[in-house]
């Protein structure tokens, strides 16, 4: 009785044993990460299989990377979380290849991006100062970043403009910059989103190089909020 009673033990402790592998989401190694709602780290990013961080979800520490994600996850991921001072780089292909974005900030929605169900490698990675959600933008004439964008009062990259980071995003731009932006210099990021209302909302349009004259294209004085990727 006693031995049979080891045998019940020692079973269940295995079956416990798949079924916290099977859940566990914290591990950057391909063969480790599943679909589920472990706990999250301190410093890395979840990426979930739906829009506005539902359904289930996997985490990528910081420092830590998936050349290729596994099959059954690859191109599934909707939506995504930042903890901490750290970014993520986005591929469409596998082995960080393909076009890439990068993100300083949580998307709650990768369809309105176009990345919606189009991951699959990654690299998370700490970044010295994390971008300051609540920051306002300043016009004057201050310098470039080295990636990233510019956005001007005037057509034709005139007047005063504020530069963002890229990676970075202003869900809601504050009073005198709102609807004032009339042309974009993108400096070797993978582009701009611009979007009609705030918190990347209504309408929404990709720029992928300069754009001089926004009334072109009936956008001067019409964005309300941006991201840079």
């Amino acid at each position: 009785m006693a031995m049979k009673r080891v045998f019940i033990l020692a079973i269940a402790s295995v079956l416990i044993t798949a079924v916290v592998r099977v859940d566990r989401v914290d591990g950057a190694d391909p063969g480790q990460v599943r679909w589920g709602s472990g706990p999250m780290p301190q410093a890395g990013v979840c990426f979930f299989d739906d829009t506005n961080f539902r359904g289930q979800y996997f985490c990528v520490r910081s420092g830590e990377d998936l050349a290729q994600l596994p099959r059954g996850m690859n191109d599934k991921i909707s939506s995504f979380r930042v903890i901490g001072n750290v970014e993520v780089m986005v591929f469409k292909d596998a082995r960080f290849k393909g076009p890439s974005g990068r993100f300083l900030t949580d998307v709650r929605d990768l369809r309105r991006d176009g990345w919606n169900d189009r991951i699959s490698s990654l690299r998370v990675t700490n970044v010295s100062v994390a971008w300051d959600r609540d920051r306002f933008p300043v016009w004057g004439r201050q310098a470039m970043p080295t990636e990233g964008a510019c956005f001007y009062r005037d057509v034709d990259f005139r007047g005063d403009y504020f530069c963002v980071p890229r990676g970075a995003s202003y869900a809601m731009m504050p009073a005198g910059f709102n609807d004032q932006i009339s042309s974009i210099r993108v400096i070797r990021a993978g582009g701009v989103l611009i979007f009609v209302d705030r918190d990347f909302g209504g309408g929404v349009a990709r720029v992928t190089s300069d754009a001089p004259d926004l009334r072109r294209g009936v956008w001067s004085d019409r964005i309300s909020s941006i991201r840079v990727y």
